[in-house]
């Protein structure tokens, strides 16, 4: 598989849009994949339709410390993957990015790169934030060159921070500040 990101086809443009129950079956399908629960989740586990019904009917009420959204396709109903932003902190203006590209052939055309790009102009300007958070299990090494294309620094590593499937891994941290997108955007 290419691990390089190639840019969207033309015509098909990413969009950041609210969950709705289209998103059911996409999700029921990524949360049970062993290979993305690896990449995103402390622990790998089977979840059945309620757990994941209950997650999405969380996830499509608005919060105050969390936006959760689906990655779609210009002209395509069931999303590509999602992503949130989390711990929103209004006080010390930050929060949390994590984003899931669940369709696997999807993986490596720049559909990823175009929704956390999104997602970023979201944070500061809509929601007024000054700095955004990552976290990557050291061993996904395509999420930390999604982040570092996208702008964010790697700021340290969590030492052994994650157990899972008996070995302890590494947490990577990235960060980006609004005075860096901005000028990053001239």
């Amino acid at each position: 598989m290419n691990d390089r990101p190639t840019p969207p086809a033309g015509d098909e443009i990413v969009e950041l849009r609210p969950h709705t129950p289209a998103s059911l079956e996409p999700l029921l399908r990524w949360k049970n994949d062993t290979e993305i629960q690896q990449l995103s989740d402390d622990e790998t586990h089977t979840y059945n339709r309620e757990q994941v019904a209950a997650t999405l009917e969380r996830w499509m009420q608005p919060g105050e410390d969390t936006v959760h959204l689906a990655i779609g396709l210009a002209g395509r109903a069931e999303p590509i993957g999602f992503l949130h932003l989390a711990l929103i902190e209004r006080d010390h203006r930050r929060c949390r990015l994590g984003i899931v590209i669940g369709e696997k052939d999807l993986w490596g055309h720049g559909y990823g790169h175009s929704a956390v790009v999104k997602a970023v102009d979201h944070a500061f300007d809509v929601l007024d934030l000054e700095r955004i958070t990552a976290e990557v299990f050291a061993d996904n090494t395509r999420s930390a060159r999604l982040l570092k294309g996208a702008g964010f620094v790697h700021e340290g590593v969590m030492r052994e921070s994650i157990h899972r499937d008996g070995r302890r891994i590494d947490e990577l941290i990235f960060g980006l500040l609004r005075h860096e997108w901005t000028r990053g955007r001239k």
